[in-house]
């Protein structure tokens, strides 16, 4: 094949790759989106309360855990794309079970299974562009995916809410959704092989061990990194909403666009981020964000009127934006090709782990104190945030 042909070839091959990817990404992140809007029919449905959506958080984080903690391992035993074929159809069958669940333990076994899917497709494809195509533009764009789909998620659910539909109908139609992507894997599984002048995910000349791994005290730093970040960045999608309506009267529409405007200037941020990734190092931008995060969270819990509140959630989503993809970009050139492999599945582990505890942690205090918690807890784990970083910052230097 003349060298010309085989480089459009691999071109072409590469930029389905990447389609494919951010399609399912879409889909990756239409649940998370959902629930904060779902979450007050569903406590009517099953009868709980605000503290119980911890555990619906930690029953799918359990299942994320176990697939995205192991993640480099899977990819080496099964290929990435027989990964993400069982990944998008065991999500499905989750996300089928949640919207036919007759009663509350069924709803947190399927999130179980929900979550199992989950895992295996945010690990694989972190590790597969992180390794294959490691590009810090790639990767916004790839986490710019899953906040449109965090975006469409609550709008989708708000307005079937608002036609007199269920909230059980919207994790059917992404159950749906999801099978679609798993097909769209499989018609073409082919053009999934790992690039042949990058290493790919499972070479044994590229890899260390788990526990070698775990073993470097830069990597737990890291790791809860992405635990504080990512329970933030739930924690005001899922409870933005309700503290809006509950909390300060502000009415379902108005505080449902809000929250949903949230996930849109997450995504708009990634988007931002992914044209000017190339330009800016990663330190100083990671830095900034977070400060900005902070500033953001503290006006959403001074609250002197509503627009406050609702300008500083949608700043919130915008300095969170790149804050996840510009540092799993980072993990092969801080760690070493070796250690990348099980660290970015760690990471995005514990960023799960993040989602299933803090949220929940929220809504336990929330019951006990107002939820008026949330803006507090919020500034609280963000400074922490900051802080591990300059800590990471140091060892690096």
């Amino acid at each position: 094949m003349p060298a010309a042909t085989s480089r459009r070839t691999s071109s072409s091959s590469a930029l389905l790759v990447i389609v494919t990817a951010y399609l399912i990404f879409i889909v990756l992140g239409f649940p998370d989106g959902m629930l904060g809007i779902a979450w007050p029919s569903i406590m009517g449905t099953f009868g709980l309360q605000n503290a119980q959506m911890g555990t619906l958080l930690l029953a799918s984080t359990l299942g994320f855990l176990i697939t995205s903690f192991n993640v480099g391992r899977l990819i080496g035993w099964f290929g990435i794309t027989n990964l993400l074929i069982a990944a998008n159809v065991l999500r499905a069958a989750g996300l089928l079970g949640m919207g036919l669940a007759p009663e509350w333990p069924l709803l947190v076994a399927s999130a179980f299974f929900f979550g199992l899917g989950s895992g295996a497709i945010d690990g694989g494809l972190n590790t597969y562009f992180a390794m294959n195509l490691p590009s810090p533009r790639l990767m916004n764009w790839l986490h710019a995916s899953f906040g449109l789909g965090a975006t469409v998620g609550p709008l989708m659910m708000t307005t079937l809410l608002s036609i007199g539909g269920v909230w059980r109908w919207g994790y059917l139609i992404v159950a749906a959704v999801q099978v679609g992507m798993g097909l769209l894997v499989w018609a073409r599984a082919g053009v999934w092989q790992a690039r042949t002048d990058t290493p790919a995910a499972d070479s044994p000349a590229t890899r260390t061990s788990s526990r070698a791994t775990l073993a470097r005290p830069i990597v737990w730093v890291n790791i809860a990194i992405f635990f504080c970040y990512a329970g933030v960045e739930v924690t005001a999608g899922n409870w933005s909403y309700s503290l809006f309506t509950e909390a300060r009267g502000v009415a379902v529409a108005v505080a449902g666009f809000w929250a949903s405007l949230y996930w849109g200037s997450f995504t708009l941020g990634r988007f931002f981020f992914g044209i000017v990734a190339d330009r800016f190092a990663v330190i100083p931008t990671v830095r900034a964000m977070s400060l900005t995060a902070i500033a953001a969270a503290a006006c959403i819990w001074w609250n002197p009127v509503d627009w406050v509140s609702f300008a500083a959630l949608i700043v919130l989503g915008f300095a969170m934006a790149p804050v996840f993809p510009l540092l799993i970009t980072a993990t092969p050139l801080r760690l070493g090709s070796g250690d990348a492999n099980n660290a970015i599945g760690f990471q995005v582990a514990a960023a799960s782990l993040g989602i299933g505890v803090l949220p929940g942690l929220a809504g336990f205090l929330a019951d006990r104190l107002s939820l008026e918690i949330v803006g507090p807890f919020m500034v609280g784990v963000l400074v922490i945030m900051a802080i591990l970083h300059e800590v990471a910052v140091r060892y690096h230097q």
